[in-house]
């Protein structure tokens, strides 16, 4: 498996990311990333995205995982 962007958070992150193609791009907390990996119903911020840049804020503490589901397509992402 590929290594799962991360970034840890004092209370609130954006991401931005720049696609190709459509793809499922998801904001998750460290709970919820576990449930991701183990194939479990989780929660998330984000979506299904057509259009470029994809932008997503969260409110909350810990570590954040961004996932993006596009078919092994390239993609870059910035957090701030």
């Amino acid at each position: 498996m590929a290594q799962i962007p991360y970034a840890d958070s004092n209370g609130h992150l954006t991401v931005k990311v720049d696609l190709k193609h459509a793809a499922d791009v998801f904001l998750v907390d460290s709970t919820n990333f576990r449930r991701y990996e183990s194939g479990q119903r989780f929660d998330y911020f984000g979506g299904h995205y057509t259009k470029t840049p994809v932008t997503i804020s969260v409110q909350g503490s810990g570590r954040w995982y961004l996932i993006v589901n596009n078919n092994g397509e390239q993609y870059s992402y910035r957090f701030f």
